[in-house]
C-alpha cells in the first residue's frame, strides 16, 4: 500500500487497524470539486444498489472485483461503500493504491453520509417502496469503532409478571443485555439518535456523522425510529437484525428474528415514503 503524508489533496487521515487510510468528508469532496479538482468516484457496492442510486459519474466495481480489475490511470479516486457497517471501501482502497496512476481515499461514512449531506445522487425523486436497512450482529461486531453509536430503544422488563390469583408469580425475566460489555469499541450508547456522544472530527475540523445502530426488543421501535430519521434527512443508520434476542444469544442463530440482507422492501399495506429532497 502506498504511504501518504497528512498534508495532501484529501486533507486528512484516519488510523484503521494500524494502517493509515485516507478519509474525506462529503463537504471536503464538494469543496475540492468547486476548486476544479478532478475526482473519480468508485462505487464498490453491488450492481443492484448502484442502479438504485449513486454519486453522479461514479464507476461501479463491486469490492470483491477491485483487486483483479484492470483500470486506467484514474488519478485521484474517492472510493465509497454503503456506509452501513461493512467497511468494504477500505480493502478496495488498498487494492486501488497498488495500481499504477491511481491515488485513492475513502469517502467517510460512504453513500449514506453522502445522502445525509443532501449531496447530489442519481436517485429519482418521488414515491418508492419503503426500504429498511439492517446490520447483522457479526457485521456490527466487526464494524464497532468510534464511528458507531448504538441507539438503545429497548425497554427494561418488569422485575416480575403478575400471575392469576390461582397461581404463583412467574420467574422474573432476564435483564437486558449489557451493550457496553458486548460492544466495547463503539463510540457510545444513547437512548435517542438526536442526543449523540461527542462528534468525531477529521484532521481538517469537519465532523463525520456516525453510523447509528438502532436496537429494540422486537416491538418495532427501531422501525418507527428509522422512519423518523428518514423524515429528518438522516440516511446513515441500520437496525440490528434480531434486536435483544440476538444480543442475548451473542449472535448465535436461534428462533428469534435474524437477517443478513441490507434492504427489506415494503410489506403489503405499508405506505410509500416520499424521497423528494
Amino acid at each position: 500500500m502506498k504511504t501518504f503524508s497528512l498534508v495532501n489533496w484529501l486533507g486528512g487521515a484516519v488510523l484503521i487497524c494500524g494502517t493509515t487510510a485516507l478519509a474525506i468528508s462529503p463537504a471536503e469532496v464538494q469543496s475540492l470539486q468547486a476548486a476544479g479538482e478532478k475526482i473519480t468516484f468508485l462505487d464498490v457496492r453491488s450492481k443492484v444498489l448502484f442502479q438504485q442510486g449513486h454519486i453522479p459519474g461514479a464507476i461501479n466495481v463491486p469490492a470483491a472485483l477491485v483487486p483483479a480489475k484492470q483500470l486506467p490511470p484514474l488519478g485521484r479516486v474517492v472510493v465509497y461503500d454503503d456506509g452501513l457497517g461493512r467497511e468494504t471501501a477500505l480493502a478496495a482502497m488498498t487494492a486501488l493504491n497498488q495500481k499504477t496512476g491511481i491515488t485513492a481515499g475513502v469517502l467517510d461514512g460512504g453513500f449514506a453520509t453522502w445522502e445525509s449531506a443532501r449531496a447530489t445522487t442519481t436517485k429519482a425523486a418521488g414515491m418508492k417502496p419503503e426500504e429498511i436497512q439492517f446490520i447483522t450482529y457479526a457485521d456490527l461486531n466487526e464494524t464497532q469503532s468510534d464511528s458507531v453509536v448504538l441507539v438503545d430503544l429497548r425497554k427494561e422488563p418488569a422485575q416480575f409478571r403478575q400471575a392469576s390469583s390461582a397461581t404463583q408469580p412467574t420467574d422474573p425475566p432476564a435483564p437486558l443485555t449489557d451493550l457496553r460489555q458486548q460492544f466495547t469499541k463503539a463510540r457510545g450508547i444513547t437512548h435517542s439518535p438526536f442526543d449523540l456522544p461527542p462528534t468525531r472530527q477529521s484532521n481538517t475540523g469537519n465532523t463525520s456523522p456516525p453510523l447509528l445502530v438502532l436496537i429494540d426488543d422486537g416491538d418495532g421501535a427501531a422501525q418507527i425510529m428509522a422512519r423518523t430519521l428518514k423524515a429528518n434527512g438522516v440516511s446513515r443508520f441500520a437496525i440490528l437484525a434480531g434486536g435483544e434476542q440476538i444480543l442475548a444469544r451473542q449472535g448465535q442463530r436461534g428462533l428469534g428474528r435474524t437477517a443478513s440482507t441490507i434492504v427489506v422492501h415494503r410489506p403489503p399495506g405499508v405506505p410509500l415514503t416520499n424521497t423528494n429532497r
